[in-house]
């Protein structure tokens, strides 16, 4: 590594920096550190802690036990309470069930491990009123990230890797500081920190990426794959920052009414846009709708417009999330049922049978 970004001073510019940049931290702010007790959340900790005079910042800790790795787990647990008497810094813990949590609600590991985080991380925050959530992603998190979405096929805001900063709440501090980084700062300040192992279970595509695939392409083809991959998703997160102007434009040029269960377009209006800008405001549609975009593809995208405007049969296309499409002669109306699809795809039917009985009757 190179003997200028050994020093801690480069450590903690390259913070103040990114702090800047993204303006993370307002004067005042109350920020409320995510803490595993792995080396990222132990450093993100140090380094929020030495701008705490600057930004007259209020700061503390929060933990959450998944449950998952037994005596493991509790260790950890034990070692953040412990950093935080240390540094003197308020802690909140909580404990949950991960594994049953994605059993039901039929989840994988990590994603229920989300879900139970952030939901832990909000509570806290309204509790206790933090208005700042710091989590530990750094770089090379970010380069893993651009990698498993690329293998994903997805497209530009996948490749756009970790956002620094979402919702001007959850802050990423340490998104352009290396893991390499990260150890030699730890190690200068002689500060201990645990070892999650479920960090090395391979059957994790995460965990595949970050032991076998990027040190492959380290090794093979270049050297400073992680410094591309970052540069990569900085390019494509100016892009998307661009086309998300571009897309909300079009979208209140195209519409014609809306409620918080339905979307009206101009079909005409609609039919105009470049087909990348068509895509993201038929995205951006549904999202606002169905509050997310959960098991909502690019193929379900692909159908709707090829529902809509290839002279497709029938007057409605059904998406998950007990979201519908209908098409009119002049408008494309995008709503969420209140109640499941099936259910109103039979009364649907059972309406034409009678009404098609009805018209028997009347020529006979």
């Amino acid at each position: 590594m190179n003997d200028k970004k050994t020093t801690e001073k480069y450590f903690m510019d390259n913070i103040v920096k990114t702090i800047f940049d993204y303006n993370m931290i307002d004067q005042k702010d109350t920020v409320l550190a995510a803490v595993s007790g792995g080396p990222d959340s132990v450093a993100l900790v140090l380094s929020l802690l030495a701008l705490k005079e600057k930004h007259t910042l209020k700061l503390g800790i929060a933990h959450l036990n998944h449950l998952l790795r037994g005596e493991e787990s509790l260790r950890d647990e034990t070692f953040v309470k412990k950093l935080a008497d240390k540094l003197a810094l308020p802690f909140h813990d909580g404990q949950k069930d991960v594994k049953a949590y994605a059993k039901k609600y039929r989840l994988s590991i990590e994603e229920a491990g989300r879900e139970a985080r952030y939901h832990f991380l909000n509570q806290i925050t309204k509790n206790h009123g933090y208005t700042k959530i710091a989590l530990g992603h750094n770089k090379d998190d970010n380069a893993e990230m651009v990698l498993m979405n690329l293998l994903r096929g997805a497209g530009p805001k996948g490749l756009s890797g970790i956002p620094p900063i979402r919702d001007n709440r959850y802050i990423r501090p340490l998104i352009r500081v290396s893991k390499a980084e990260i150890l030699a700062f730890l190690k200068r300040k002689k500060q201990a920190y645990v070892f999650d192992s479920s960090n090395k279970d391979m059957k994790y595509l995460r965990n595949n990426i970050r032991y076998k695939l990027i040190p492959h392409l380290q090794s093979e083809y270049n050297p400073e794959i992680i410094d591309a991959l970052d540069r990569l998703s900085n390019i494509l997160k100016q892009e998307e920052d661009f086309w998300d102007a571009e897309t909300k434009l079009q979208f209140n040029h195209c519409l014609i009414k809306a409620n918080n269960s339905s979307i009206v377009f101009s079909k005409t209006l609609l039919s105009n846009l470049h087909p990348a800008l068509l895509n993201r405001v038929l995205r951006r549609a549904v999202k606002q709708i169905k509050k997310d975009l959960k098991r909502i593809f690019l193929t379900h995208i692909n159908d709707i417009i090829e529902f809509c405007f290839n002279i497709s049969p029938g007057i409605s296309l059904d998406l998950p999330g007990q979201i519908r499409v209908y098409k009119k002669n002049d408008t494309i109306i995008i709503k969420k049922e209140d109640k499941p699809l099936r259910e109103i795809g039979k009364k649907e039917k059972q309406s034409r049978q009678i009404a098609q009985k009805r018209q028997g009757k009347t020529r006979r």
